[in-house]
């Protein structure tokens, strides 16, 4: 399928949870599965056991916050948001998740946003975390871009489009991987590849 041998692949491509990595099922254009965020942090983070998922961050000096991250751990000071399309197709959303990012570092924490498009790599596991981690995770070599996915940037708001350029710049190998694989799909329309 399009070139990728995915048979033997433990990791697939990045979901927030494996209950919705379950749900979305196998990825039409690569046949390969997807994997849970959670599964991914007991690898990067084998330590850590205080994950909240999900849940408002409540009473922040005296006032209620509602903001509910992905995950966060208290011990690692640390939130992490898997930001899915709709995180590039809102300019109302963008600018929403860039205030998250400012109180959320106001309360002290580290934020790690992961873009629908990058995959968890070796490599962008140590740029997103800092942290080596010694058993091979996502292949690299395979695309999280496709047309079938309608996740391509001929999908996104313009603002959508400059903030996956922005992300893209952070990890060159994927770039590279995916923008190579959308030109084979020879369809500009469908996939925007002219726009990254």
């Amino acid at each position: 399928m399009n070139g990728f041998d995915v048979t033997n692949e433990k990791w697939g491509f990045l979901r927030e949870t494996t209950e919705a990595a379950k749900k979305a099922g196998i990825d039409r254009d690569t046949g390969l599965h997807r994997t849970g965020l959670n599964e991914y942090l007991d690898v990067i983070f084998p330590n850590i056991h205080d994950w909240i998922h999900d849940k408002a961050l409540g009473k922040i000096k005296g006032e209620t916050c509602r903001n509910r991250p992905d995950y966060r751990s208290e011990t690692l000071k640390l939130i992490i948001e898997f930001d899915g399309t709709h995180h590039y197709k809102n300019p109302d959303i963008i600018r929403k998740d860039e205030q998250n990012v400012t109180l959320y570092e106001s309360l002290g924490y580290k934020v790690v946003r992961i873009p629908y498009f990058i995959q968890l790599t070796n490599d962008a596991v140590k740029k997103l975390f800092n942290v080596d981690v010694q058993d091979p995770l996502f292949n690299p070599s395979v695309a999280s871009l496709n047309q079938k996915g309608r996740n391509t940037p001929a999908y996104l708001c313009t603002e959508g489009i400059e903030r996956m350029k922005k992300d893209f710049s952070k990890f060159p190998e994927q770039y590279k991987v995916n923008k190579d694989f959308l030109k084979k799909q020879k369809d500009p329309l469908l996939t925007g590849v002219d726009l990254i």
